[in-house]
């Protein structure tokens, strides 16, 4: 396969700023490392062990934010792939991987069909624009019995979220029942869903604990306006963390 990663230079990181969204501020990052999302690289750990990688393997994190996980999959001796759309962020992962890194959105993935053993899709999936086209999209990538990891909020109250396109952290978090649909619906079949809420109410107390300040915080975990760009409207939805692995069908 032809690289697309060549003509993305990488850049050093640049200062967190004070405000904005959570994802992107200074004290979020100092609690929540570079990885910027409940569970860590652990839960990466656990993802990938479960999806059963083996070295060499080709897997992609869409959506990778700074490239944590990216550098993560080539130290465990995968040929690791970061995509994001973000060119800032794209640009610091391409310091940690230089020349794995593409600028790409996750619905529209300059890459052949089949050509991934496995992907991951961290803590980005419910924050897509459109997440049933980025799903279909890692489908059409994905080798015949390929696998997807996805790590994500969702929703334990029973309703989904209301789809928002503005990058916020809940806007597209959905209910189990409706997550696993959608992976049907993509041609993938889940062969693991775990609850690890636990990891983001854990993450929450280390952020207030830190000095986040709670009316920043709240609208991340539960919904409404806020420094976390997070809302999901008037309705405060009961957020829960999961981690799934599924496998490409076989057609």
């Amino acid at each position: 396969m032809t690289s697309p990663c060549a003509t993305l230079a990488p850049v050093a990181p640049t200062a967190a700023p004070l405000s904005g969204p959570l994802y992107r501020r200074a004290d979020f990052r100092a609690v929540a490392g570079d990885a910027l999302r409940p569970g860590g690289l652990g839960l990466t750990a656990r993802g990938l062990d479960a999806a059963g990688f083996a070295p060499g393997d080709m897997v992609a994190d869409v959506g990778c934010g700074p490239g944590a996980s990216v550098e993560f999959l080539r130290q465990r001796g995968l040929r690791a792939l970061g995509v994001e759309a973000d060119p800032g962020f794209a640009a610091e992962a391409a310091g940690r991987v230089p020349g794995r890194v593409i600028v790409a959105r996750a619905g529209a993935l300059p890459l052949p069909d089949g050509v991934l053993d496995g992907a991951l899709c961290e803590c980005a999936l419910s924050a897509f624009a459109d997440s049933r086209a980025a799903l279909a999209e890692l489908t059409r990538v994905l080798a015949q019995g390929g696998r997807l990891v996805v790590a994500d909020l969702y929703r334990r109250d029973g309703a989904d979220g209301d789809g928002r396109a503005d990058g916020a952290c809940t806007a597209g978090a959905m209910t189990r029942e409706a997550f696993l649909a959608e992976l049907s619906r993509a041609g993938l079949a889940p062969i693991l869903f775990e609850d690890h809420s636990r990891l983001l109410a854990e993450l929450a107390g280390r952020l207030l604990f830190a000095g986040c300040d709670a009316a920043d915080l709240a609208p991340a975990l539960s919904g409404g306006a806020g420094g976390c760009a997070c809302g999901v409207g008037p309705r405060r939805p009961r957020p829960g963390y999961f981690l799934c692995v599924a496998v490409k069908e076989v057609s």
